[in-house]
């Protein structure tokens, strides 16, 4: 495991301390995310930019995140959970604080923009390796996965509270960019000094000698390209296809829909759009620890603990969604979306905890493939969104879309998607595995 510098001692890095950091890494790479969403904003009207523009901005994120997809798995799953955090935190805190460069050039903007997606690339796939190798009881991965990627709700509302208030104390977006990014290279410098003189987490004790953790750690991989080509699976990636599209929705278009299409001034429109995703990080934690309830229950069979919630999010975000679409009502349309990203929150939650559960020695590789058709939808989804708003003049059928988008997702996942281990779901022999491993 050693390189460089490294001293590892050969003790496994603390857990509760590897959990608390990829939290607190997740909440700022969400923020560095969706704070360019009140700097856009801005600029739009320093440099008149049109909705279709915007959208283009925020989907070259999407871009650079969607290439590096399943190469950041692998290299998660290759080069472990700590040094991968810090390198790909490194990475697009650099593209964070060079984004503000020259806003007027947008294909210079654009750049930076797809560079911070790539080098975010493998960071989530990192934090899901990490609950798999160390946590190897389903009763308990429900949570810790959860908390890990509850980032990725409460990392949004900060994001925009965050950049309103800076845009409002400095005059000036560059300073988000700035501010952020600074905070980024300062954290990601941290944890590799500390991180450096330890190995990986794992489990241990009597957790490390229980008969599922024997049999997860025995567990072969199957060739990467099974991963890709097995028609087993693709019921999986659609049903994650349509959570990025739209969170996206909501992450990139929100601060412009309340300001522009609900009329509230920017900074509210700000600090109301963090809202939704303040809701959304206990839901996430929720989500979790009522998985776990579920499986110590024993109602596991076909992923019943996993699928339920899948239902359950699908059918909340759908419903209110609609509402808030159809309503002329500020305060009833803001309510409505903050309930609908509690149920974003309840269907992304098993996605990233069933990789955990069939790959446990390819949860980086499986979860970087399962991103890459998610961030497809959510490369197509602000730049489309800003598209038929600014064909229709009104918000409407972008969110009826994405309803509908949920719906037939949601569907294909609970209906076609065989809950079992990665090994028997894409119908491989363990000799064959073997030696293709």
């Amino acid at each position: 495991m050693s390189t460089g510098g490294e001293k590892p001692t050969g003790q496994p890095i603390n857990w509760a301390i590897t959990a608390t950091v990829f939290f607190a890494g997740s909440v700022l790479l969400w923020a560095d995310r969706t704070n360019f969403s009140v700097a856009a904003a801005a600029w739009a009207k320093e440099y008149a930019w049109k909705p279709a523009t915007i959208g283009m901005m925020l989907s070259a994120f999407s871009l650079g995140y969607l290439i590096l997809q399943p190469v950041g798995g692998w290299i998660a799953d290759k080069v472990g959970a700590r040094r991968t955090l810090a390198g790909s935190m490194a990475g697009w805190s650099l593209w964070v604080i060079l984004t503000p460069l020259a806003p007027s050039v947008l294909w210079l903007t654009a750049t930076f923009r797809v560079l911070l997606g790539a080098f975010e690339g493998p960071y989530i796939p990192a934090s899901v390796a990490a609950v798999a190798r160390a946590i190897p009881s389903v009763t308990k991965r429900g949570r810790f996965s959860a908390f890990v990627q509850s980032g990725a709700q409460l990392g949004p509302a900060a994001g925009v509270f965050f950049a309103g208030i800076i845009l409002s104390a400095t005059g000036s977006p560059a300073w988000i960019f700035i501010i952020f990014g600074l905070i980024g290279l300062v954290s990601a410098a941290a944890w590799w000094t500390y991180a450096r003189n330890f190995d990986d987490p794992l489990p241990k004790g009597a957790q490390a000698e229980t008969a599922e953790a024997k049999d997860r750690a025995a567990q072969a991989p199957v060739p990467n390209r099974l991963l890709l080509t097995s028609p087993a699976l693709w019921p999986f990636y659609i049903g994650y296809f349509a959570l990025p599209y739209c969170q996206y929705l909501f992450l990139t278009w929100l601060p412009q829909y309340l300001s522009h299409y609900r009329h509230i001034p920017l900074i509210q429109a700000s600090a109301l759009s963090a809202l939704p995703f303040l809701v959304a990080f206990v839901a996430s934690n929720f989500t979790g620890w009522a998985m776990d309830w579920i499986a110590a229950a024993g109602w596991t069979k076909g992923g019943f603990h996993r699928k339920l919630f899948v239902g359950l999010g699908a059918l909340i975000y759908a419903v209110t969604t609609l509402i808030a679409a159809t309503t002329d009502s500020n305060v009833l349309a803001v309510t409505m979306i903050i309930i609908a990203n509690a149920g974003l929150s309840f269907y992304v939650v098993p996605y990233w905890t069933t990789c955990t559960d069939i790959a446990p020695n390819q949860t980086g590789t499986l979860g970087g493939l399962m991103n890459f058709f998610g961030i497809i939808g959510a490369t197509l989804s602000p730049y489309g969104t800003g598209l038929i708003a600014q064909q229709t003049g009104a918000f409407v059928a972008p969110l009826v879309l994405a309803v509908c988008i949920m719906v037939v997702a949601a569907a294909t996942m609970i209906l076609f998607f065989r809950y079992r281990p990665l090994s028997e779901l894409v119908g491989e022999a363990p000799g064959e595995m073997k030696l293709a491993a």
